[in-house]
C-alpha cells in the first residue's frame, strides 16, 4: 500500500478529499523496475494506472505493415518524467494498452488497480467526474504531443525529399 499523503502530491489525485485518497491508496502498490525492464506491453489488457515517482520511463508503439512483417518497427514517442501518470488506457474503454512502457533508468512507480478505482467512481460521482475529466485532459495532451511529433517527422521528410528549406 502507498500512503494517501504520497498520492495527494500528484495532479490526478489533488482533487481528492482525505477519504477518497485513503480508499485509492489501498489499491496502490509501490514497485521498482531496473533499467530496460518492461512495465507493460502494447496490446495487453490495461489493468492499472501508474505514477512515476523516480527515474524515467519511455513509451514505444509498434508500426506494422500487414503484408510486410520485415517492416515491423518499434518507435519511441514519449518520455514519462517523475510526477507524471501513464497507463491511462486503463480508465478508457476498450482498456487496451496503446504503448509499451520501458524503464529507461532505474525507476520507482505507484501502480493503482484501475478496475477498483472505477468501482469507487461508481459510488462517488464527484470522484468519477474529476478522474474522467483528468483522463480526458491527459489523453488530449498526449494526442497533441503525438501530432506535433508527426508534423516534425513529416516536415523533416519534406526537407529530405526537396532539399534544404
Amino acid at each position: 500500500m502507498v500512503g494517501p499523503e504520497v498520492l495527494r502530491n500528484y495532479r490526478i489525485f489533488s482533487i481528492c478529499n482525505s477519504e477518497q485518497l485513503k480508499n485509492i491508496a489501498q489499491l496502490a502498490e509501490d514497485l521498482s523496475f531496473k533499467k530496460g525492464e518492461i512495465i507493460f506491453e502494447e496490446g495487453e489488457s490495461a489493468e492499472a494506472i501508474y505514477i512515476l515517482l523516480r527515474g524515467s520511463v519511455e513509451l514505444y508503439f509498434t508500426v506494422e505493415v500487414e503484408y510486410k512483417p520485415e517492416l515491423r518497427k518499434e518507435l519511441f514517442f514519449d518520455v514519462i518524467k517523475p510526477g507524471e501518470v501513464f497507463g491511462i488506457s486503463a480508465l478508457i474503454p476498450p482498456k487496451v494498452l496503446t504503448a509499451t512502457a520501458r524503464a529507461s533508468h532505474p525507476s520507482r512507480v505507484v501502480r493503482i488497480k484501475a478496475e477498483a478505482v472505477l468501482e469507487l467512481c461508481g459510488l462517488d460521482e464527484e470522484l468519477a467526474y474529476q478522474l474522467m475529466r483528468w483522463a480526458a485532459e491527459a489523453a488530449l495532451e498526449r494526442l497533441s504531443a503525438t501530432r506535433l511529433q508527426l508534423a516534425a517527422i513529416w516536415a523533416g521528410e519534406l526537407q529530405l525529399n526537396n532539399g534544404p528549406a
